[in-house]
């Protein structure tokens, strides 16, 4: 791969990292009110707690692969495929949580209307596929090591 795209990708990469950075920063104001106005006990002080984190975690962690990017083995295989699910998964990873904060507000391990299956599943499943990416960025990491 030539280095201009190389280079072109792990901007990308930085500029979702710092969006999805944002978003957890943003939540943060929603959990800022939740802890002033609720009790620690109340669902909603969770829910924008783990909105919040998830935001700040997953865009630290798309920052991390952004600094690495130019040391993989661009050319291996599936490591552009990982790419893409990184940035979706850790993007359905902030998403969900903050509809879950802002119109559900409790625990949704077990959805109970419509409304909590969608975030459930359109969101928080999603929000696996990082696992996968991490896979093959380890794969490419270690076991192709450019000499």
């Amino acid at each position: 791969m030539d280095r201009s795209r190389a280079l072109e990708e792990q901007r990308q990469l930085a500029f979702h990292g710092v969006v999805i950075l944002l978003l957890g920063l943003m939540a943060g104001i929603g959990f800022s009110v939740a802890a002033a106005t609720a009790e620690v006990s109340n669902p909603s002080y969770g829910a924008w707690r783990f909105a919040h984190m998830e935001g700040l975690l997953n865009g630290v962690l798309v920052l991390a692969v952004a600094g690495v990017w130019l040391r993989m083995n661009l050319d291996g295989r599936g490591i552009h495929l990982a790419r893409y699910l990184l940035v979706l998964g850790c993007y359905a990873n902030i998403i969900g949580p903050i509809i879950n904060a802002l119109f559900i507000g409790k625990r949704l391990i077990v959805p109970e209307t419509n409304f909590e299956a969608f975030v459930v599943y359109g969101f928080y499943i999603p929000g696996t596929l990082p696992l996968i990416s991490f896979v093959i960025f380890a794969f490419n990491l270690f076991a192709r090591r450019r000499p």
